[in-house]
């Protein structure tokens, strides 16, 4: 992707939830970071840490990556508000079963979870998931009823599953298409008056 792409928009919060796809985020927060926004916010869930050291993710995103609902920073010292203050995109890649189950309940009980809740900014949700979760009938639900109180769901796509090595529906598609929502989130919100700045 080009570095010339004009900006999502000047301030994202990034929520990186427990999916193995997770891997592949230092990266692209990169070049988010380079390329995409202004200012990107981190926060990783306890689940994530297990599979992707925050201080990894630091060394990509540029600064603190938060982690913690009651470790706060002296830059934010409440964290699910501070963090969603001023934003005008939170999008939570990889979403996991869990990460939708809490947005379509309004369950807050982690950073993640409440940052949601807080934002009043657009929120998208980009799962990744085995096929099997992704087609129980409990997450379908959830999806729906995330995006029945506004949530973005970006459909996942079809790739290779680490369970089997087969190709399923479950994997978050290609970053471009990503993008792609993205900006269409942004776009309608900006007509709705809810970005004041951006791209």
């Amino acid at each position: 992707m080009a570095t010339n792409t004009a900006l999502l928009c000047d301030r994202m919060l990034l929520a990186v939830t427990g999916s193995p796809a997770l891997l592949t985020m230092p990266q692209t927060v990169l070049l988010m970071r380079q390329s995409l926004v202004r200012e990107l916010r981190v926060m990783m869930s306890r689940s994530a840490c297990r599979f992707l050291p925050p201080y990894t993710m630091r060394l990509f995103a540029g600064g603190w990556v938060h982690t913690e609902t009651h470790r706060a920073r002296d830059d934010a010292p409440i964290p699910h508000l501070d963090l969603t203050d001023g934003i005008d995109l939170m999008l939570v890649m990889p979403a996991t079963a869990n990460a939708i189950a809490k947005a379509a309940h309004g369950i807050c009980d982690d950073l993640v979870s409440t940052a949601m809740v807080a934002s009043t900014a657009p929120v998208v949700l980009v799962p990744a998931m085995n096929e099997a979760m992704w087609r129980s009938r409990a997450v379908q639900r959830n999806v729906a009823q995330a995006r029945e109180l506004g949530y973005s769901v970006i459909d996942p796509a079809i790739g290779v599953q680490l369970a089997d090595r087969r190709p399923a529906l479950g994997v978050m598609p290609p970053l471009e298409h990503i993008l792609d929502q993205l900006i269409d989130v942004v776009t309608a919100a900006k007509e709705r008056g809810g970005i004041a700045t951006g791209a």
